[in-house]
């Protein structure tokens, strides 16, 4: 009787203590309008494409349409830039799209002064000083790159996750030593100050925070009501894209 007392006591504790970290750990989402398949946020800044390949930025709580097509579109400390569905490279630069030598697939805009992505064979590429003629190519092959204030982060194509350490303003390539990071993820994004985030295959979300140094902490899952397939962080927001292209604007 006193052993099945005990182990109740501490069945009890135990959801008790599941419950308040999943309460802890819960979000405060509200249903952003508007319909878009890829979201990006940094520097105070939100872009996003919808299915159509049009252009949107959040301007006052509304969303308002820029010139151009793009299918991918990323903000952050080297601008704003994006590729097209040729994978052609364009930056905005005072309203307007400028094309930008090379094609990528992917593009983030993280990095402190220099963009990076990906292109169509899943090679590696950053813009050093993100004014260059050509690209920096980088070992290895990713699916997805996404560069903070600190370090890089891409996902192979079997869903491996990398980080590339010693990305400084003077060498967007770092150290050209990959370090792989347990878990699977489909994409994954870096927020303006080091924040990790992102989706695995199945639609459900992770991240890891411990402040500038997000690879000394292991993955917790974001509890999210729906499947979704892409995030991206910024200012104590993330911002979600389920798999119907709804847009959920979260707080923690």
């Amino acid at each position: 009787i006193h052993v099945i007392f005990y182990l109740l006591s501490f069945l009890l504790i135990l959801f008790l203590f599941i419950s308040i970290l999943y309460i802890h750990s819960s979000l405060n989402c509200r249903r952003v309008s508007g319909s878009l398949k890829q979201i990006d946020a940094g520097n105070g800044q939100v872009f996003g494409v919808n299915s159509a390949n049009k252009i949107y930025t959040l301007y006052s709580g509304t969303w308002t349409q820029l010139s151009g097509s793009l299918k991918h579109v990323s903000v952050g400390p080297a601008g704003v830039w994006g590729v097209d569905a040729n994978n052609y490279i364009h930056r905005l630069n005072h309203g307007d799209w400028v094309p930008v030598n090379g094609q990528l697939k992917q593009v983030d805009a993280g990095g402190m002064i220099s963009p990076a992505g990906v292109n169509m064979n899943d090679y590696i590429y950053c813009l050093q000083g993100g004014q260059a003629s050509s690209w920096t190519s980088l070992p290895g092959r990713l699916k997805y790159y996404s560069c903070g204030p600190n370090s890089c982060w891409g996902v192979s194509s079997g869903n491996q996750i990398y980080i590339m350490k010693g990305v400084t303003s003077n060498t967007c390539a770092g150290s050209l030593n990959w370090e792989n990071v347990s878990g699977a993820l489909s994409m994954i994004e870096v927020s303006t100050d080091g924040k990790v985030y992102g989706v695995n295959s199945s639609g459900d979300i992770f991240g890891r925070n411990h402040f500038n140094q997000p690879y000394r902490t292991g993955w917790r899952q974001v509890p999210f009501r729906q499947k979704v397939k892409h995030v991206s962080y910024d200012l104590g927001h993330l911002w979600v894209i389920g798999t119907d292209n709804s847009i959920m604007d979260c707080t923690e």
